[in-house]
């Protein structure tokens, strides 16, 4: 897959883009099943499956207070997007001077006169444009005098409900992975850094990696069932997210620390990178009268964890 952060490293002649465009945090399952259906088409018209998107995200430019933390970073976003047989992506970099461009402008200037689209799909509340004043049949109206086809994308539903970035969101802040993982059709992910802790858990007989990060979206303070990718390897691990009561002593404003026991594993393993997964929910962070208490509820944690990958083997349960 092509990625281009700019509209003038198109390559001259580009004409076939059959497209999208959207913020797609998250690539849930519906971006999943907008994108296959994308390549698909493409495939049918002899086009190139293109997604736009923009950098940052627009709220950030314009109400930073009130932009929504992201599912994924631009790096977990665009290796989503590459799974899915998308062959051009186009980052849009979001500023002042775009968000002032009137919808007519934006789709003439970019869609038409710089990318040269075939068709583009977009859902039938697409909004874009100066203060969102674009529309689904705006774009059509305005793809009907230039010559490019507009698609109008059915919305997929989980038990009833839209999926949405918005209801992933929600579920996180819950500590709901599980209902994360079936509207993102994968466990939700952390990406980062080994780096050098407080040794506590060592101390306690149960050794942890803590997570140093980019995403901005962490799930809520707790213990997880989790999988550590290192070195393109899974390892099944127990993660704990949160303030450490017991070892701090209840220190409200203490940073939260992601930090997991990888089970049956015993590699130095500082300084390098780390995928965690985030499986099923076991409980909330507690503060204990003291360590020994602290130890024996981890212990229980690591009991139930394996009981957990047990019972995920027999299934043969995808996660």
């Amino acid at each position: 897959m092509k990625v281009l952060y700019r509209l003038e490293e198109l390559p001259h002649g580009h004409h076939d883009s059959v497209a999208t465009i959207g913020n797609f945090d998250g690539v849930h399952l519906g971006h999943q099943r907008l994108m296959c259906d994308l390549a698909e088409r493409a495939a049918t018209v002899r086009g190139t499956p293109t997604v736009i998107t923009f950098h940052p995200h627009p709220l950030q430019v314009l109400a930073p207070n009130n932009a929504p933390r992201q599912i994924q970073t631009l790096d977990q976003k665009l290796s989503t997007i590459a799974s899915l047989g998308i062959e051009l992506v186009i980052i849009i970099p979001f500023d002042v001077k775009l968000a002032r461009t009137s919808a007519r402008d934006f789709v003439n200037y970019i869609l038409c006169d710089k990318l040269h689209l075939m068709e583009i799909h977009v859902g039938p509340n697409f909004a874009f444009g100066y203060r969102r004043e674009g529309s689904f049949n705006l774009l059509k109206e305005i793809g009907e005098e230039r010559g490019f086809l507009v698609g109008k994308i059915h919305q997929v539903q989980f038990r009833g409900s839209r999926v949405s970035s918005t209801a992933i969101r929600q579920a996180l802040v819950a500590g709901q992975v599980g209902l994360a993982r079936r509207l993102l059709g994968r466990p939700y992910s952390l990406e980062g850094t080994i780096v050098h802790g407080t040794a506590t858990g060592a101390g306690l007989r149960v050794p942890t990696a803590n997570l140093e990060t980019a995403n901005e979206l962490i799930p809520r303070n707790g213990v997880y069932v989790t999988l550590s990718t290192i070195d393109g390897r899974q390892h099944k691990s127990v993660t704990n997210i949160g303030i450490r009561p017991t070892i701090s002593g209840g220190a409200a404003d203490r940073p939260v620390s992601i930090e997991s026991h990888v089970l049956d594993f015993h590699e130095d393993i500082y300084g390098r990178k780390v995928a965690l997964e985030f499986l099923v929910r076991l409980r909330d962070e507690h503060r204990f009268p003291d360590t020994g208490a602290l130890a024996a509820q981890i212990r229980n944690d690591v009991r139930r964890a394996r009981r957990f990958f047990i019972w995920l083997e027999r299934a043969r349960v995808d996660v």
